[in-house]
């Protein structure tokens, strides 16, 4: 039978990809709007629901699809306290037809596996060099709160080798 690694060592491995992912997600919500892929062309498509898609608050969420583009954008606006709303939103005021350019990244390399019709990574909206939407903090603050659970997991797992508990 093969010898596994200590608990010790596959945990610490665990913390780092959970500081490294923290560190992504953390340099994109920091990132100017030129850092980001964008698309300019005319909205096709603008709902609060596509196709079978319906969230349980259909407010939250608005779809919008450019001509020619092969990828729906899905944009969180989160109306309700506590949501990681967009730092602004006016994205209500668009129309079909009316020609946009939206900055989005990647996808992160837990949504690869997702939906493939949808980009959820929108961080900027503009209509003649107006901003109609803009990213709100999530990204920064969910990168620093993955990287300080990273470091907190790290703490703990020293202790608990050092106290003989873990191998």
């Amino acid at each position: 039978m093969k010898d596994s690694k200590p608990i010790f060592y596959k945990a610490l491995i665990a913390c780092v990809l959970i500081v490294g992912f923290g560190i992504y997600i953390a340099l994109r919500g920091t990132k100017a709007k030129t850092e980001f892929e964008s698309v300019t062309g005319k909205i096709d498509y603008f709902d609060t629901t596509f196709q079978e898609i319906t969230y349980r608050n259909k407010g939250n969420h608005r779809f919008i699809h450019i001509e020619d583009y092969p990828i729906v954008f899905d944009v969180f606006v989160g109306k309700e306290t506590g949501d990681f709303s967009p730092k602004f939103e006016q994205l209500d005021q668009l129309h079909i037809g009316d020609e946009i350019t939206v900055y989005h990244d990647d996808k992160t390399p837990l949504q690869l596996h997702s939906d493939l019709r949808f980009n959820k990574t929108v961080q900027f909206i503009d209509k003649d060099n107006v901003a109609y939407f803009i990213r709100g903090n999530k990204d920064k603050y969910g990168g620093y709160a993955l990287i300080g659970l990273g470091f907190m997991f790290v703490v703990a797992l020293l202790i608990l080798k050092r106290l003989g508990k873990i191998k």
